[in-house]
C-alpha cells in the first residue's frame, strides 16, 4: 500500500515527534503542571514529547529531558554518543543561526552523567568549519566541560561511506558519516528557524550535516529527499 503525505502533514508529524526546549509559563496556559508537558504514548507508556520554557538553557534542557525520563532512558553506561548540533554557520550565538552552545554543553554533560564512555560533537558546516565552531560558541562550550571523554571534532572526508536508502524514490544511495552510523546513540540537536526552501528547518533537515557529497543536490525536491533521508 502506498501512503501519500503532503508537506504540511509531514511537518506537523515531524514537529510532534520532536523534543522542544522553549518555556514553562506556556504550559500553564494549557492547564499542564508547571515544569513539563507530557505527551505519552497511546499505550500509556513513557512520554515522547516534552516542552520547557522561561528558564536558562541548562534548566530548560534538564527539565525537558527529565520529563521524558532522564538522559539514562536514552544513554547507557559505556555508550559512545554522537551529538549533532547545527554548527553550519559563521555566526555568533546572538544571531541564532546555530544551536545554542549552552544547550549543547548541557546535553554533553548529561550524557557523561548517564555514564557515556565518549561523547563526540560533530557537524559538517556550510561556512568555514573552524570559524563556525569558534564563532558559534560550541567549541568553547564543549571544551569548557574539561573531560577527555567530551570532544568536538571536525568532519574527516575519508570517513563518509555510501549506504543504500531503502525504498528510496528520489534518492537511492548517498554517503553518510561513519562515526554517526557506528555510534551507540546519536542525539540530534537542531535549532528551529525559517528556511527559504523548506520554510521550517529543524530536526530532519539537521541530519544533512552528516551527509557527504554535494548536498546542494538534496535541495532539488527537498521535501521528498528529507523524508527519504
Amino acid at each position: 500500500m502506498t501512503i501519500r503525505i503532503d508537506r504540511r502533514t509531514f511537518l506537523k508529524g515531524a514537529a510532534a515527534g520532536s523534543l522542544a526546549a522553549a518555556g514553562l509559563p506556556l504550559l500553564a496556559r494549557f492547564g499542564v503542571p508547571r515544569g513539563s508537558f507530557d505527551a505519552s504514548a497511546s499505550d500509556g507508556g513513557s512520554p515522547v514529547l516534552a516542552v520547557a520554557v522561561a528558564g536558562s538553557p541548562e534548566a530548560m534542557v534538564r527539565g525537558a529531558v527529565g520529563a521524558l525520563g532522564g538522559m539514562s532512558r536514552f544513554v547507557r553506561r559505556g555508550d559512545v554518543v554522537v551529538v549533532k548540533p547545527n554548527i553550519g554557520w559563521d555566526r555568533t550565538p546572538e544571531q541564532a543561526a546555530n544551536t545554542n552552545p549552552e544547550v549543547v554543553r548541557t546535553v554533553v554533560r548529561m550524557c557523561l552523567e548517564a555514564g557515556a564512555k565518549k561523547v563526540r560533537v560533530v557537524d559538517r558546516p556550510c561556512n568555514d568549519p573552524r570559524r563556525c565552531y569558534k564563532q558559534s560558541g560550541i567549541r568553547d562550550a564543549v571544551e569548557s566541560i574539561g573531560s577527555p571523554a567530551a570532544v568536538i571534532e571536525h568532519v574527516d572526508p575519508r570517513m563518509f561511506v555510501e549506504k543504500e536508502i531503502r525504498n528510496g524514490k528520489t534518492l537511492q544511495r548517498w554517503t553518510f558519516y561513519k562515526d554517526v552510523l557506528e555510534a551507540d546513540r546519536t542525539i540530534n540537536l537542531p535549532i528551529a528557524k525559517h528556511h527559504n526552501a523548506s520554510r521550517l528547518t529543524m530536526s530532519l533537515k539537521n541530519i544533512m550535516g552528516i551527509l557527504g557529497g554535494n548536498r546542494g543536490n538534496i535541495h532539488h525536491d527537498l521535501d521528498r529527499n528529507i523524508v527519504e533521508l
